[in-house]
């Protein structure tokens, strides 16, 4: 249980940020659509993968019939579709051990998070079969939920947590309870405070990020409504997103890597750690916060890193770092 220092190994962060980019730009990554059967529903899903390794690495895989590492499953925010956190994904893909990442983006299910928890933990080990056939042990995944999609990742690790033995929150709620509309509140706060921090700058990058971060989570959110037909469930989602599902005694027995940015203002580290007047002081407070809310967990850890709601997105490859590195995870 400790607050990592964040010596983790690192690349050269100029070349992950090119490489990170041209992986963007190239779009590369197989795109699916489906749907899977949980809790008496039919939850329809879009998986995009990105499969960066190298031509000697897929065939020692291949021979192996196993990845070098876990899998990397990216969860994303409330509203966002498969191609929101684009660098995100692109940058597990290329930073982890086994260089491969899906990202799942579900449909607001009848049953809430813990149908998409479900799902979620149903897809991957369908989509682990189908990519890796001549498995002769379990392959295991990683799950990396990013906002509202911490949440639901914290649900599908507890749910099954032989599939998805660590667990890393970039800047994830689920954590704490939260009022709907105050979430939503600060949210808005935190997106017109970003927008005039950029252009105030002029980082023109991290402005694109914002921009394309904010169009896409309402395209996902009008495409949630046209597949759902319903408002109600919408507004149900958001409910859930302010929910602490580590409330009870939570069973996950996995590793934990939490990582919020210093200057969110939509999750804050200070709501886990009222006790605190800064970062430094967490390590000090952070085995009774493990006892309340992660008693099963093999391991914790927090780190406070610099960045904003946005920044898992527009600095994929710092947050990426810092949280492979933690989990072991990070490649060479």
């Amino acid at each position: 249980m400790t607050m990592g220092s964040g010596n983790v190994p690192s690349r050269s962060e100029t070349s992950v940020i090119l490489e990170v980019s041209a992986l963007v730009r190239r779009n590369v990554g197989e795109h699916e659509r489906g749907a899977v059967e949980v809790r008496g529903e039919t939850v329809s899903y879009e998986l995009c993968a990105i499969d960066a390794r190298s031509i000697q690495q897929l065939e020692q895989d291949t021979q192996c019939g196993r990845p070098d590492g876990n899998i990397m499953v990216v969860v994303p925010g409330h509203g966002q579709t498969i191609h929101g956190p684009k660098k995100l994904v692109a940058a597990a893909a290329l930073l982890s051990r086994s260089r491969i990442a899906w990202c799942i983006d579900l449909i607001p299910a009848k049953g809430g998070d813990r149908s998409e928890a479900q799902a979620i933990a149903r897809v991957v080990r369908e989509s682990i079969s189908a990519a890796f056939p001549e498995m002769e042990e379990p392959i295991a995944a990683t799950l990396i939920g990013w906002s509202h999609g911490g949440g639901q990742a914290l649900l599908a690790a507890e749910f099954a947590p032989d599939l998805f033995p660590q667990f890393l929150g970039v800047c994830p709620t689920g954590l704490v309870d939260r009022q709907p509309l105050e979430l939503l509140y600060s949210f808005f706060l935190e997106a017109t405070r970003i927008l005039w921090a950029t252009v105030r700058r002029w980082d023109w990058i991290c402005l694109k990020d914002t921009l394309r971060v904010g169009w896409n989570a309402i395209v996902g959110l009008v495409r949630d409504l046209w597949n759902t037909k319903s408002v109600r469930r919408l507004v149900e989602d958001i409910g859930w997103a302010a929910r602490n599902v580590a409330s009870s005694p939570f069973g996950y027995t996995g590793e934990v890597v939490l990582l919020f940015g210093a200057q969110d203002t939509v999750v804050r580290w200070r709501d886990l750690f009222p006790e605190c007047d800064r970062p430094q002081d967490i390590p000090k407070f952070l085995a009774a916060y493990q006892e309340k809310s992660f008693p099963l967990a093999s391991r914790v850890e927090v780190q406070v890193v610099e960045g904003d709601h946005v920044a898992p997105e527009a600095d994929a490859p710092s947050f990426v770092q810092i949280g492979l590195g933690l989990l072991e995870q990070l490649g060479e």
